[in-house]
């Protein structure tokens, strides 16, 4: 049996539980910053990298001051990120609705209503679609592969029964902990979550991140090319026709693939800060 083969409502509740983890902390930093110019879809990627990197900067500081995370302290600090981001969420709906009122009142028109956001719509569902082609090719795998897996998967259990970032590798080996944790604290926290044992959450979000490499592409494509079509064939590229970054869950890659999720959304900031400045 397979890592992802539960029923639809469990199914469900893992998405779900993906979706919290990876976008919620950046969705909620992003909900109280300026949204420039950017469409749904790099707002996404954004939101995923900052995710990623809020996530390994708590797990930091925690272990630095020497705090463990317990169940409910993980519950109250997954709710406050919620009620940020559904408060700065809001707060941008109201504003922007304003503003569209009173730009309507100028043109003596009356306000439109409300519509979809077809793109995001459009971008959710490629990344669903995405998702599940990456879950396809694993369909066979009850562990993740290769030999890398191994202490992915030991770093991940060392985090949820140390209620954070350990110091060691005791009690399986006398060796210090130095490695870099942005995926495993993710995935520890997912597990956390579904109740998932943590090979099952490493194969999952591992998967997870190689759709989502996908959106980052997206995100620096966008920002080189200033065209949402080229970007998007990219990214189609990379989700559904390339061997990488899919091969990745040969090796059993996963932190590299984290670094890809990170790196472009980051190589287009600075893309963009770049020509504001030569402007």
């Amino acid at each position: 049996m397979s890592a992802y083969e539960f029923s639809p409502l469990i199914s469900v509740w893992h998405t779900a539980a993906a979706a919290l983890v990876l976008f919620g902390p950046g969705l909620a930093w992003l909900a109280w910053t300026p949204a420039g110019d950017r469409d749904g879809a790099q707002r996404l990627a954004d939101a995923l990298g900052v995710s990623l990197a809020l996530t390994a900067l708590a797990g930091l500081a925690a272990f630095l001051a020497g705090w463990q995370v317990s169940g409910p302290a993980l519950v109250v600090l997954y709710l406050s990120v919620g009620a940020a981001a559904l408060a700065g969420g809001t707060r941008r709906w109201h504003a922007q609705r304003s503003r569209l009122a009173a730009e309507g009142a100028a043109a003596g028109a009356r306000p439109d209503r409300w519509r979809p956001t077809w793109p995001l719509v459009l971008t959710i569902l490629g990344l669903a679609a995405a998702l599940a082609w990456r879950l396809y090719q694993v369909r066979s795998l009850v562990l993740p592969a290769w030999v890398d897996p191994l202490h992915h998967v030991l770093i991940v259990r060392l985090i949820l029964e140390n209620g954070g970032l350990p110091a060691s590798f005791e009690p399986y080996m006398p060796v210090p902990f130095y490695y870099h944790f942005a995926f495993h604290l993710a995935a520890a926290v997912y597990a956390f979550w579904t109740r998932l044992d943590p090979a099952a959450a490493t194969l999952l979000v591992g998967q997870a991140l190689n759709a989502l490499v996908a959106l980052g592409v997206y995100r620096l494509g966008a920002a080189l090319w200033g065209s949402w079509r080229r970007a998007a064939a990219a990214a189609l590229l990379v989700a559904f026709a390339m061997q990488m970054p899919a091969y990745y869950a040969t090796w059993g890659r996963y932190t590299l693939l984290a670094g890809l999720v990170l790196l472009p959304p980051a190589m287009a900031a600075v893309v963009e800060v770049a020509r504001l400045g030569g402007s």
